[in-house]
Formats: C-alpha cells, sequence, structure tokens
C-alpha cells in the first residue's frame, strides 16, 4: 500500500493529498490522471486500453455545431416571389380600370339600329320631322321644319351610344372641294354645335343641341321626339 512520504501514513489509491498531514501526494489522484493522458494519447491516438480520442466539445453540446447560414437566401427569393405578384396585382388592376372606364362609363357601342325611321317633336316654329335611315355603316339624317322647304339631310356618326352630328358632318353636304367654305360660313351664322340622338325606349330618342353661339354665348338644348306612327290605310 502507496504510504505518505511527509507522515508514513497509508493512502487510499486517487488520494490527492494526505489524509494524515495533508500534504500533497504524487501518486494516486496524480497517476491516475497521467494514466488517463497516456489512454487517450497527447495526439489523440488510440492506445492499447482500446479507446479513441475523448470526446470533443461539440459532441458533447451538438447545440454549438457550426450551422450554415439559411437565411439569406429564402428572404431572398421571398422578396423575389412578393415584387412578383405585386406586379401581377398591379397590371389586374390597370385592366380592371380600363375595362370600367369602357363598358360602364363610357358604355357599349352600338350598331345604331334603335336611330332608324321617323321621328316628331315639338319646336318653337311648330312641328319637326327627322328621318333617319342607314346604308351599309353611313348614316344620312334628314331635318325638316314645319314650313315647305325647311330641309336638310346630313351624314351622322356613331360615338358611343349616341348618334352624332357636328359642324364637320353638315360642312360635308357641300363636297369635299367646298366643305371649308360651308363650315366657315355656318359657324358664323350658328356658332359651334353638337347635336346628339340618344335613345329613350324603341319609340323615344332625345335630341340634345349644345354649342356656342357667334357671340360666345353658350347654349344647351334637349328636345324629345316620338317615332311617328304609319297612317292607317
Amino acid at each position: 500500500m502507496a504510504k505518505c512520504p511527509s507522515c508514513d501514513a497509508p493512502l487510499k489509491d486517487g488520494d490527492w493529498t494526505c489524509g494524515a498531514c495533508g500534504a500533497p501526494v504524487s501518486g494516486g489522484g496524480m497517476a491516475a490522471a497521467a494514466d488517463h493522458h497516456a489512454a487517450y494519447g497527447s495526439s489523440g491516438a488510440s492506445s492499447g486500453s482500446g479507446y479513441g480520442a475523448p470526446p470533443s466539445q461539440e459532441e458533447y453540446l451538438p447545440e454549438y455545431r457550426t450551422q450554415p447560414a439559411t437565411g439569406a437566401a429564402p428572404a431572398k427569393a421571398g422578396a423575389s416571389g412578393m415584387l412578383r405578384l405585386v406586379l401581377v396585382l398591379a397590371v389586374v388592376a390597370i385592366i380592371a380600370v380600363v375595362a370600367v372606364w369602357f363598358f360602364a362609363l363610357r358604355g357599349p357601342t352600338t350598331t345604331g339600329d334603335e336611330f332608324l325611321g321617323t321621328w316628331t317633336g315639338m319646336t318653337k316654329g311648330g312641328i319637326a320631322t327627322t328621318t333617319i335611315v342607314k346604308k351599309d355603316d353611313a348614316f344620312a339624317v334628314t331635318l325638316s321644319g314645319s314650313q315647305q322647304g325647311q330641309q336638310v339631310t346630313v351624314p351622322a356618326h356613331l360615338d358611343g351610344k349616341e348618334l352624332v352630328i357636328t359642324l364637320d358632318d353638315f360642312s360635308q353636304i357641300a363636297g369635299e372641294a367646298n366643305a371649308d367654305r360651308l363650315k366657315d360660313a355656318l359657324k358664323a351664322l350658328a356658332g359651334d354645335f353638337r347635336m346628339a340622338f340618344t335613345a329613350v325606349d324603341p319609340s323615344n330618342l332625345s335630341l340634345r343641341i349644345a354649342g356656342t353661339s357667334p357671340a360666345g354665348q353658350d347654349y344647351d338644348q334637349t328636345f324629345p321626339l316620338a317615332k311617328a306612327t304609319a297612317a292607317a290605310p
């Protein structure tokens, strides 16, 4: 049995100090530590005891292992996907706005067949008659006053849901060569104007005449027109 080198008291295996005098012991625990170091080897190679290198800190504490950085790439991919979604929604919104303007605000176009026929209305001078005909895609409007000789036929064109006559349309009755001169004469006489027929129902139209007089005064009047019925034989 090992003894203390200071007081010769017996020592137990693994003692680091003497239990009698408290002197440090060079054997015992020191020997155990030396044996542990020899078992693993200074370079981590396996010794004759059959044990490998002592486990590393990462094996004891796996949560401290170095992890690859994975946050940057998914964040970039997510931002790119969000950008594409925003662009798609913006395009859809633009298309929706254009569709609402074209179909709801401007209104759908029409073939103009609802304007065809003869229509009558009351004016300050009496009953006026309007006859609208269509040949191919061209419209012609014949305006007749209550007195004989008060009649003129002018071209008209569709604008959305309206059948429209402008100063340019009136000028076409003089032919292409004299259209500009007639337009100037009409503008000096009646100013600039626009006549628009709107279908109210199958038996009624409204005629709106709006413009500016030669004196620079604005005017806007609407006249109801009723479809003339065929006289009984």
